[in-house]
């Protein structure tokens, strides 16, 4: 009896911790929801929503004065068969082709120079980067000014060098436009790139090049057999990156040539724009942006797919 009464302050004492352990718990959960309530909200507000808002429009015919009306899939179908989405879609694929490709080159070599010691490397480095943190609006005008045929700086310094003959309309004719808008983008990206670049050569250690060195490697075989293949994480991350950009561009082609000469430099994001704001019809711009946005999604997939089943060195 003296034993069973003696041991229930130990119990209530034993209670009181559980219950005091468990209140820690609940409101270590309640922190943590606290803490990421803002987030997930911003994030829902300023991405699903909007994408689940899009979606719920392409099923409308809606011109923005008429009440909409439901059609279903009809917006789709009507995409699958017109010529200018399709046409803009491939101005896409070829204009990832350039930029990708451009892109991984021109920040490879630019890495693999300013990884070296040498005075002035930082400063170079800011030079390559500088670009990158510019708008593409701004970046559109300049290069608008400068690519103009009356008075930009290209035609100016051909005229004055004494090659009048190579002047050219840069941005009015079909054959040098794309070209055009395409190099700009290499110019504003290729700082970017050329960052993830220099990230992946910091970390390879030294003591491989050392190692081979003393084998008698080349410097070329050093970067065929070393630098290239620790390098391929950073390629997929440029490479995914870059696609992604080029499937999405707008604003650049937008200010340059807004999708012409005779729609060389169309591309799909400039023919959402036009059916949503140029013809009014926002369903069907809808629709084209929920394509658009699948293409992307499955293009990220797919890349990130390929990088993962390659064996790793």
């Amino acid at each position: 009896m003296k034993s069973a009464v003696s041991s229930r302050p130990f119990k209530a004492k034993d209670s009181f911790r559980k219950a005091t352990a468990r209140g820690r718990r609940a409101f270590k959960r309640f922190e943590i929801v606290l803490w990421l309530a803002p987030a997930v909200f911003l994030v829902g507000a300023l991405t699903y929503l909007p994408i689940l808002t899009e979606i719920g429009l392409s099923l409308f015919a809606a011109d923005g004065f008429s009440a909409p009306r439901f059609i279903g899939l009809a917006n789709y179908v009507q995409a699958a068969g017109q010529p200018d989405f399709w046409a803009a879609l491939l101005n896409n694929v070829w204009y990832a082709i350039g930029t990708v490709s451009g892109k991984l080159i021109l920040a490879l070599i630019a890495a693999l120079l300013l990884n070296g010691s040498f005075r002035g490397r930082a400063v170079f480095r800011a030079i390559f980067f500088l670009p990158v943190i510019l708008s593409f609006v701004a970046i559109g005008l300049l290069w608008t000014l400068i690519l103009n045929y009356n008075y930009g700086l290209i035609n100016f310094i051909l005229q004055t060098i004494g090659l009048a003959d190579f002047k050219r309309d840069w941005l009015g004719a079909p054959e040098t436009a794309f070209p055009a808008v395409v190099f700009v983008d290499l110019w504003k990206w290729t700082g970017f790139h050329v960052v993830i670049y220099l990230a992946g050569l910091q970390s390879i250690p030294g003591d491989l090049y050392e190692a081979a060195a003393l084998d008698g490697a080349s410097h070329w075989q050093m970067l065929r057999c070393i630098t290239l293949p620790l390098l391929k994480p950073f390629t997929a991350v440029n490479v995914v990156i870059a696609s992604l950009g080029a499937f999405s561009v707008f604003d650049l082609i937008y200010v340059m040539t807004q999708g012409g000469p005779f729609k060389s430099t169309n591309v799909a994001m400039i023919e959402v724009y036009l059916q949503a704001f140029q013809f009014n019809q926002f369903g069907y711009a809808a629709a084209l942006s929920v394509l658009v946005l699948l293409l992307i999604a499955g293009l990220s997939l797919g890349l990130l797919r390929i990088f993962r089943s390659e064996p790793q060195t």
